[in-house]
């Protein structure tokens, strides 16, 4: 569960930071964390969250019940098999969803040609630890496991559209416009388009980078609400 109040909200990335997002905006809706770990030669993605993300996930697969449960330290591993269909490709897949559940906070991973087995080690080789406001993922062997990229905190802003923030450092800095962003009271605001020609924004405080990809028709308002917002890095 976030920590709260009434123009505050502060939430746990899976890589371990915490940010405090401030602002007049309503704060009220879930969050997720995303982050990719390489595991003896191969690449995972980490979703985690509210139960309700999890849930949300295999609601979507089609999932109707679990195939298999096991427990674990602080929470418990489920897996069922399904087929994944991609409606652009129209392509399927044969994947293993896995889903570990703690007290609060889910955490999911599509494993591909896997067995039950093979997520059981996965959890072996990296241990999620449960806080009051998320989870974080750690490797237990440094030689085998760990973080391939910086994690990512996700969370939906009305007026503002999807926020996504990662902490600011050499590695994350590198993703910086080279050229000069307008001054907000809480860092430097970029704007920029995607592939697809969308405008998104980029705002860099002195501990965060945040992404801002608005909500359509919404745009050329978001420039003007970014000064109210402010994004950090907390303990």
């Amino acid at each position: 569960m976030a920590t709260t109040s009434a123009l505050s909200v502060v939430h746990r990335s899976i890589d371990g930071y915490r940010y405090r997002i401030s602002g007049k905006f309503d704060l009220g809706e879930p969050f997720t964390s995303v982050g990719r770990y390489a595991v003896d030669g191969r690449l995972y993605e980490l979703t985690s969250g509210e139960h309700s993300v999890a849930t949300g996930w295999t609601r979507d697969l089609g999932v109707q019940r679990f195939d298999d449960e096991f427990s674990l330290p602080n929470g418990r591993l489920r897996t069922v098999r399904v087929t994944d269909y991609d409606k652009r490709s129209g392509l399927e897949d044969q994947l293993l969803a896995v889903v570990w559940q703690g007290t609060r906070f889910s955490l999911f991973v599509p494993m591909y040609n896997a067995k039950p087995a093979d997520a059981v080690h996965l959890f072996q080789l990296l241990g999620v630890t449960e806080h009051a406001d998320g989870l974080t993922v750690a490797t237990r062997n440094p030689k085998r496991a760990g973080i391939a990229e910086p994690g990512e905190m996700v969370k939906e802003v009305p007026g503002l559209g999807l926020l996504q923030v990662t902490a600011l450092n050499k590695t994350t800095a590198r993703r910086l416009p080279s050229w000069r962003g307008a001054r907000l009271p809480h860092g430097e605001l970029f704007r920029d388009t995607l592939d697809d020609d969308s405008t998104y924004f980029l705002l860099a405080t002195p501990s965060a980078m945040v992404t801002v990809l608005p909500h359509e028709g919404e745009t050329a308002k978001v420039p003007g609400r970014m000064a109210a917002l402010k994004v950090e890095t907390v303990a």
